[in-house]
């Protein structure tokens, strides 16, 4: 393969993205993780997925939120990732309601840090699949996960 391809994964901890970050290891990718290790899921099941990943020296950690100012912008500039996966978001619609800012800042903030560091540092392949709170126009309430959001 040459040399060594670099992946940033948001997310890293999750459940999905700890997956990835496996599979691009196990594919001869460096993975450069990020994860905030928030409490909204069990923080300690989080740790020991990052624990597992930390054990291969291609994987690296940055447990902060990537709303972060500049955060996502020095990690793209010192790794120059090839390709970029973007999991991180606050999850679950119902908690939505209840604190709409964890959303604004995590979901459209951090998002919008990791656009701009892409935009300075382009990758070859990104995929943002980072919100599970994209309504669409539906007027109903309350919110179900089972709501087309299409439209």
């Amino acid at each position: 393969m040459g040399e060594s391809r670099t992946a940033l994964v948001t997310g890293s901890a999750g459940f999905i993205g700890y997956f990835i970050g496996k599979r691009l290891l196990a594919d001869g990718f460096r993975v450069v993780g990020i994860d905030s290790l928030s409490d909204y899921y069990d923080p300690n099941l989080k740790r020991r997925r990052q624990a597992e990943l930390l054990q291969n020296a291609g994987f690296s950690a940055t447990n902060e939120p990537i709303e972060t100012p500049s955060l996502l912008a020095d990690l793209f500039a010192e790794h120059r990732p090839d390709v970029v996966v973007h999991l991180a978001a606050q999850a679950g619609v119902r908690y939505s309601i209840d604190n709409p800012r964890s959303y604004l800042e995590s979901n459209l903030v951090g998002t919008f840090e990791l656009l701009e560091a892409a935009r300075a540092h382009p990758p070859q392949h990104m995929l943002l699949a980072s919100t599970s709170s994209a309504y669409g126009a539906n007027t109903e309430m309350p919110y179900r996960e089972t709501m087309k959001a299409d439209h």
